[in-house]
Parts: C-alpha cells; sequence; structure tokens
C-alpha cells in the first residue's frame, strides 16, 4: 500500500475518495478508497454508478473498499474495455462470502472504474513467503474455503481461469478469492467470445496444460487445478513446476505424506482424471478428520496465524476516519449541487480535483471590478446575453439601465471580464459562422486538459 502519486493518481472516483495505492497489474490499477456520503445525487447519476448499499439496507461511508480502474494506455482498446466490463459482470454475478461484493461500477465512463469489498488481509502468497508453509488445519481450512469460493463462481456459470496464490486475501473472516480479470461465461459458446481458439491466458506456474494450449476451450477441470497448484503452494512455498506446467507429475519434495493423495489426484495433465470439487472437498474433510480438527476449530487456526504473522497491511491513518475528508466531501457536494459528477473537472481553472475555484477570489474580483456608474460591479455570466433588438435608428449612449424583459444573467464559479462595448457585425452572421474556427467546448477543454496534466509523467501517451 503506497500514498497516492498526486501527479499520476486521481483522488476522486465517482463518490469514492481515493486514499492509497494498492497495485498495478497489466491491465488495472487498484486503489484503497472510502464512499463520499453526497446528497441530491440525482437518480441518473446514481443509476450510473450502480451503486449498491450494504446488507443493513443504508451505504456506510465508512466502509472502505477497492476502486479498480483500468491503465491509461489501455483506455483506446476496446477490447481491453469490454474485458474491464465483463470482469464487473463477473464480480455482480458471484454472491458468496468467498468472493468481494461490489459496490459500484461505471464501466462506460471515460475512465472506467469499479469498487468492491476491501479485505483486510495479507495475500496467500505474502503469508506462505514470510512467514512459511501451512499446517494440516490452516491449509484444510483454506482449501475447504477455495472449494466454496469455486462452486459460487462455476454456479453462475463462469470459470475464473486465474486462481493463485496473489489472488487469494487471507482476511478477519476468511479466504477471499480476487481478481475476475479473465473470468469467462461459457463464451467460446458465444459471438461476443474476446478469447480466441489458441489463445494463451493466465498465469503459466498455476494453469493446467490444456490452459496452455487454448485458453478458450478450458472447463471446470482447469479451476480445479489451480486449485490444488494454490494448495501445493501453500505446502510448499513454490508453484508445482517453476515455468509451465508438464505432462509429468511435479517433484514432491517438501510434501508430506498426508496431503498427497489429494495433490496426486488434481496436479495432472488431463482434465478428465481429476477429481470434482465435491470430490477435493471430500478429501479435505479426510485430513481434518485425521488431523483430530473441525472446520471451525481449523479455521480458528488460520485467523491465528494470519494475525500472528503480522502482515496485514497497515492502512493510512485518514483511512481510519469515520467520514470522507470534509474538504473532498465539500468539493464533491457542491459538484452534485452543480449538476456535475463528483469528480467531473467542472467550473475550475486548475484541472486537478483540488483547484476547484476559490469563492473568495470571485468576490474579491467582483469588488474590484466596482466603479462609477456600475453599483455592485459586473456579474459574471456563463455566456453573456445577445443584446435586445431595438430600433433602427442610433440610441444615445450611457449606462444600459432601461428595463427589458430579458432573465437576469446566470452567476457561474468563476470570473469574466467586463463586457465590451458593442460592435456592428461587419458580414453577414451565417458568413461569420462558417469563417470563425470553431472551439471546443469549455468542458471538454477542461477534460484534455486534466488527462494531459494527470498522464504528461508517462511517456508512451
Amino acid at each position: 500500500m503506497k500514498p497516492l502519486d498526486i501527479d499520476a493518481d486521481p483522488h476522486v472516483v465517482g463518490p469514492f475518495e481515493l486514499l492509497a495505492r494498492l497495485g498495478a497489474g497489466g491491465m488495472g490499477v487498484a486503489y484503497l478508497a472510502r464512499r463520499i456520503p453526497l446528497e441530491g445525487l440525482p437518480d441518473e447519476m446514481a443509476a450510473a454508478y450502480r451503486l449498491t448499499e450494504s446488507d443493513d439496507g443504508e451505504a456506510d461511508p465508512a466502509r472502505l473498499v477497492v476502486v479498480k480502474m483500468i491503465q491509461p494506455h489501455l483506455l483506446d482498446e476496446p477490447q481491453a474495455r469490454d474485458r474491464f466490463a465483463r470482469e464487473v459482470d463477473a464480480i455482480r454475478a458471484v454472491v458468496s462470502d468467498r468472493v468481494p461484493a461490489l459496490r459500484a461500477a461505471d464501466p462506460e465512463a471515460a475512465e472506467p472504474w469499479f469498487a468492491m469489498d476491501y479485505i483486510a488481509g495479507p495475500s496467500l502468497h505474502t503469508l506462505v513467503k514470510e512467514a512459511g508453509p501451512l499446517d494440516a488445519g490452516p491449509y484444510a481450512a483454506l482449501g475447504l474455503a477455495l472449494v466454496d469460493a469455486l462452486r459460487a463462481i462455476h454456479g453462475t456459470g463462469l470459470l475464473h481461469r486465474d486462481l493463485k496464490p496473489s489472488n487469494v486475501v487471507l482476511g478477519p473472516d476468511g479466504p477471499v478469492v480476487l481478481d475476475f480479470g479473465l473470468a469467462v461465461l461459457t463464451e467460446r459458446r458465444s459471438s461476443q467470445a474476446l478469447t480466441r481458439t489458441g489463445d494463451r491466458m493466465g498465469t503459466r506456474p498455476y494453469m493446467p496444460v490444456e490452459q496452455l494450449r487454448d485458453t478458450k476451450h478450458v472447463e471446470e477441470p482447469a479451476d480445479v487445478y489451480a486449485l490444488g497448484a494454490t494448495l501445493f503452494f501453500a505446502l510448499t512455498g513454490r508453484p508445482p513446476y517453476p515455468l509451465m506446467p508438464l505432462m509429468t507429475p511435479p517433484k514432491w519434495d517438501g510434501v508430506g505424506v498426508d496431503f498427497l493423495p489429494l495433490l496426486a489426484q488434481v496436479l495432472v495433465a488431463g482434465p478428465s482424471q481429476r477429481p470434482r470439487l465435491d470430490g477435493v472437498q471430500e478429501s479435505l474433510f479426510t485430513l481434518l478428520a485425521d488431523a483430530g480438527l473441525t472446520l471451525e476449530a481449523a479455521m480458528a487456526q488460520l485467523r491465528a496465524r494470519v494475525a500472528a504473522s503480522g502482515l496485514t497491511p497497515q492502512l493510512p491513518p485518514h483511512a481510519l476516519a469515520d467520514r470522507a475528508d470534509p474538504a473532498v466531501q465539500e468539493l464533491a457536494q457542491k459538484a452534485v449541487d452543480e449538476g456535475a459528477a463528483p469528480d467531473a473537472p467542472w467550473a475550475e481553472d486548475d484541472p486537478g480535483f483540488y483547484g476547484l475555484v476559490d469563492t473568495d477570489e470571485i468576490e474579491r474580483a467582483a469588488d474590484a471590478a466596482e466603479g462609477p456608474g456600475r453599483p455592485g460591479g459586473y456579474t459574471p455570466t456563463l455566456v453573456d446575453p445577445e443584446p435586445a433588438p431595438g430600433p433602427a435608428e442610433p440610441t444615445p449612449a450611457g449606462p444600459r439601465d432601461q428595463p427589458d424583459d430579458r432573465p437576469p444573467p446566470a452567476p457561474t464559479s468563476y470570473p469574466l471580464p467586463a463586457p465590451r462595448p458593442e460592435e456592428q457585425p461587419t458580414a453577414e452572421p451565417e458568413a461569420a459562422a462558417l469563417s470563425t474556427p470553431q472551439t471546443p467546448p469549455l468542458a471538454a477543454r477542461r477534460v484534455a486538459a486534466r488527462l494531459r496534466e494527470r498522464y504528461a509523467h508517462r511517456g508512451d501517451l
């Protein structure tokens, strides 16, 4: 967990305040974040965010989430966006204590994102590398939790296709499976399949031979193999094969005799020879019985092992506050009140979120504009109103204090220069419109400036 990079990382995504950077992979970037409580959030905006509430029916601002976004250099690739949207759908579809719940998402945004529950704990990879292999009780508890996770995933017609130690987090309530970036419906029967025949996707040391040959046509036994490879790591601190799966059995160094019956059945090249999840579950319960343990006792041992390791990531101090940063909440609420998204670059000169306009500065500018014949100064407007139609004869010069039926100018959140004296057009309106270069809308210019500012440090953009 690292502090945000103020030059590269956003501070707000949707209705979430980003708190720290958790990590990055080939496709996505993950952040620790917290919900910003906002009043009057328009229904269409809430629908775009696909916000979900807590189990008690109320939004919990103190709940920490993980916000995942597409890597900036992939934003222009349609397939990356499609796969990201599939990941969102996969997480939403799986309802299980062994999979984090989806809290919000906007896969159609200019910079797509989704938010899921944050699980406070180390990954299995970190625990084993730093604290050593697991004993029989924690090992069996881990295996049974992964069986539950895969059963829930397969029950929705999905495959995970990338189960491995770094995608298993050991949280306060036990193991949880993350990263559905390669999760897939039975897309081999779909004309919209993103994976082509012969594609090789996944993590080679933890995938079976059939996935190495053709990722698209794997079945549920591929996830069962990955489960076995993950359990192999939990005992040895290494994958079954260092580089890629082979047709020959792995070296069993470091695997106790009590664990061999299960792993020898799962880590085989032939998919049809592997047991189903029910068979894996039965073998793990047998292991618990031989050790004289119940599942509850084994899970308690696993939690104690995690706690004793001291490897649970330390949260930044401000993440422990009950509410979002008051300054961030105020600015986000102001954006909503203005009819914009909380992270939209609305009415600002600085493309960064924290560069919103200082209202005191606006008042000082208005005071400075006051002068003789101009009580109260010039009220800035987004677009100066068109002059009211008048008689053809010239009108005497003087202050424009004649009443008319035009609506008063709408105030904005930034100052504009005082209006210039009106000038007579020198060309026909249509010809002038054709000859005048068209300037992009103000909002579009600010979005472009924001993106340039955020990613100026990248040499590949």
